[in-house]
């Protein structure tokens, strides 16, 4: 059977039955489609806020005050600069670090001055025994409990400076009067390098042993004030007024390096790098009335000297000082004894000859 030739007319695909319609049919009309719906915007994302602030709320209530104003600055900056919430938390933890501040420095001036504590008043002064050596002050007042001063810097005119502290003996507390005594020839001694000062002769001593409290709670030390009494204010530390350059004994202090010991009082102290004879290994007064005799005063100081020693190097002493401790000792005679001398000293010697470098921890 043989299939007819396609014709022209004929097309190729058959089109669908939906796209032809009668020429005679009515048009349909045209309806325009729905518009499209507004797309849906997500609802905005809350604030978040700044965890610093939160930070600087809380220190801040708990009066950690330093801590809490640097979270308050970090949270400020960060708040503007992120747009975070928080700032109202941070200024709150400022307010109420403020307020902790302001508390702390009002309690003193709220207290009478018996609860004040023993160191402080509400009028700003402190009592010398709170004080160092070497720390200046003004307005110098002594009443029957205690000496109170205004703290002043050296460089700057002040009425006096305390000059030394003097450890005294760890016995059961004497009584007010002994103890007082104990520490007045302590203070006398540690302080009479201070007459080589060009005021020298207008400086009084005042002498602030330890109280039966203070004692009971372990402080030995007898504080040594001195006090101008010439005209005029001192206007340098008293160490900057000395008439010379060498130091007394009663000056000396661990670690010092002392070029030849002289026996007449003045020591030349050299730098620890150069030769010297000794190195001050500690100093301390002696106790009692009656002298203990030649024999007897080597033993007590050399005790003494055996303590120090262990507290500063334990059992074992450097290798380059002399013998097996290294230490030599000086202390009063008889007759400086009886003159009131109670001041020993503990000096460390070079193995083979003069030390050349500093073997006390200072």
């Amino acid at each position: 059977m043989t299939t007819p030739p396609p014709s022209d007319d004929v097309p190729n695909e058959t089109a669908p039955s939906s796209a032809w319609a009668s020429p005679d049919a009515a048009a349909s009309p045209v309806v325009p489609p729905a518009p499209a719906p507004d797309p849906v915007q997500p609802a905005p994302a809350g604030r978040r806020t700044n965890r610093f602030a939160v930070i600087a709320l809380v220190t801040g209530l708990l009066g950690l005050v330093p801590i809490a104003v640097g979270f308050v600055v970090a949270a400020l900056v960060q708040t503007g600069r992120r747009g975070e919430k928080g700032k109202g938390l941070a200024v709150g933890g400022l307010v109420a670090s403020l307020a902790w501040a302001a508390a702390v420095a009002l309690t003193p001036a709220l207290l009478p001055a018996d609860m004040a504590g023993p160191f402080a008043r509400g009028d700003g002064k402190v009592a010398v025994t709170a004080m160092r050596p070497g720390e200046c002050f003004g307005e110098f007042e002594e009443t029957a409990t205690a000496m109170y001063v205004r703290r002043s810097l050296c460089t700057t005119p002040h009425e006096g400076e305390v000059g030394a502290e003097g450890e005294l003996p760890d016995i059961p507390y004497p009584g007010q009067k002994e103890m007082t005594d104990r520490a007045w020839t302590v203070c006398r001694e540690r302080t009479e390098f201070l007459e080589r000062s060009r005021y020298g002769s207008d400086l009084t001593l005042y002498v602030a042993p330890p109280d039966q409290e203070a004692w009971e709670d372990g402080k030995r030390t007898a504080t040594c004030v001195m006090v101008y009494k010439g005209s005029g204010l001192l206007s340098a530390p008293l160490a900057q007024t000395m008439e010379t350059v060498t130091r007394y004994a009663s000056e000396l202090a661990p670690g010092d390096c002392v070029k030849k010991w002289n026996v007449y009082g003045d020591q030349p102290l050299v730098a620890c790098t150069k030769e010297h004879e000794f190195e001050v290994l500690g100093l301390y007064t002696l106790q009692g009335d009656a002298y203990p005799g030649d024999e007897g005063m080597g033993k007590k100081v050399l005790k003494g000297c055996d303590e120090i020693a262990r507290k500063v190097w334990g059992a074992k002493p450097p290798a380059d000082v002399r013998d097996s401790t290294g230490i030599t000792y000086m202390a009063p005679d008889e007759d400086s004894w009886e003159a009131g001398g109670r001041l020993a000293f503990c000096l460390i010697e070079g193995r083979r000859g003069p030390l050349k470098r500093s073997v006390v921890p200072h």
